[in-house]
């Protein structure tokens, strides 16, 4: 994640709680990949049922449910992920509150003290979910709006009215008093939405906006090609550069994730403000780049550990099996340890860029393009580079 607010308009708190020394249990959920923090954050598919049905799911979610994880086995993992003292616990799918066990394990994780987040698109979220999640301890709620038009998102997400019932949801999740995002996935289809979404936020005092990139993973590898081009994410990053700035008195944060090279890119504009450009990489520096198999962790329905969510072709064990913390920290496979070292071995642009050690390109889109993960990241946006 690229924090545009801290590192454009010295929002926010992590660089603060790094110098003092504060454990990074203190710090905001969405800002820890600025931190020196090494245990990952976890997000964890409780289930791959989806009321949806999303053009770009990287899960390929559907309506039904199989072999997905008890409650027995939930519990145990939130609390081996307790007694690991993870930084955060995301709960994701499909649609989390469609699992069943979705309450049972908020409340267990809050009992153990466990910090939890949920991502959802947010046509489930009535008032009374909302308090059942403020309740549950939940630190966060992030809900997906992928079209200032309420008739292109319903068509994105596959389903009439799911537009209305998002935002209703949002503003829901705000008056309960938890902490709400709105977020967009990139595509060639929506890039021009993204100022009338921030505006969007901005009006209904939701406090975090945050642009996602499209990974082709899943059914987003079907879209690959409705990816936007590297002038239009260009053009959105300077947006957002901005925006953050100009924003700065409207209390929100402005972030994109999934896209590394965001913050190369940023640097890029920085040039001709050398203090800012060497604070912002210093914090750039800080977070590391890719956080595949470092800073991030996956476990899916049926207890499958992945490096990163978008990275379904790597399994490095199964909680059903061993313990996470056996599985991440005790006996690393190969695989996993090969990723926390992979920024020595990579490949074409990537392995000679500046930029190497805070950025690294995302790993898995160099997989879908090259079959490598060592291999360049082709949807690089530096302009030296060319197009």
């Amino acid at each position: 994640m690229i924090i545009f607010s801290k590192a454009l308009a010295d929002q926010a708190t992590v660089w603060e709680a790094l110098r003092a020394s504060e454990s990074c249990q203190n710090l905001p959920a969405d800002l820890l990949r600025f931190s020196a923090q090494t245990k990952p954050v976890v997000m964890w598919n409780l289930t791959r049922r989806c009321n949806l049905a999303c053009q770009h799911c990287y899960m390929d979610a559907s309506k039904e449910a199989r072999d997905e994880m008890t409650l027995e086995e939930g519990i145990h993992l939130v609390d081996d992920l307790a007694e690991l003292e993870i930084p955060i616990l995301i709960f994701t799918g499909g649609e989390p509150l469609l699992s069943r066990n979705f309450y049972a394990l908020a409340f267990h994780a809050r009992e153990v003290g466990l910090r939890t987040v949920i991502s959802t698109n947010g046509t489930l979220i009535t008032p009374e979910v909302a308090r059942l999640l403020a309740e549950a301890g939940i630190r966060y709620v992030g809900v997906s709006l992928d079209s200032a038009l309420p008739g292109r998102h319903d068509e994105f997400r596959g389903v009439a009215g799911a537009y209305d019932r998002a935002l209703q949801g949002l503003k829901n999740a705000r008056d309960a008093g938890l902490k709400t995002g709105l977020r967009i996935t990139l595509t060639s289809d929506n890039w021009q939405d993204v100022p009338a979404l921030l505006n969007l936020a901005v009006e209904e005092n939701i406090p975090r906006f945050c642009l996602y990139h499209l990974v082709p993973t899943g059914r987003g590898a079907s879209m690959a090609d409705r990816d936007v081009t590297p002038e239009q994410r260009r053009s959105v990053i300077r947006l957002l550069a901005e925006a953050a700035v100009e924003l700065k008195d409207k209390n929100i944060e402005i972030l994109t994730t999934d896209s590394p090279m965001d913050g190369a890119y940023l640097l890029e504009l920085l040039k001709d403000d050398p203090p800012r450009q060497e604070y912002v990489r210093k914090l750039l520096t800080n977070a590391g780049g890719c956080s595949t198999g470092v800073k991030v962790a996956n476990i899916n329905h049926q207890g499958d550990v992945h490096p990163c969510h978008f990275m379904p072709q790597v399994v490095v064990g199964n909680i059903r099996e061993r313990s996470f913390r056996d599985i991440w920290i005790d006996h690393p496979t190969p695989e996993l340890q090969a990723l926390r070292d992979i920024k020595s071995s990579l490949k074409g642009a990537c392995g000679i860029c500046d930029y190497r050690e805070l950025c690294g390109g995302c790993r898995q889109k160099a997989y879908y393009y090259h079959q490598d993960l060592l291999a360049e990241d082709p949807t690089c946006i530096l302009e030296q580079r060319g197009d």
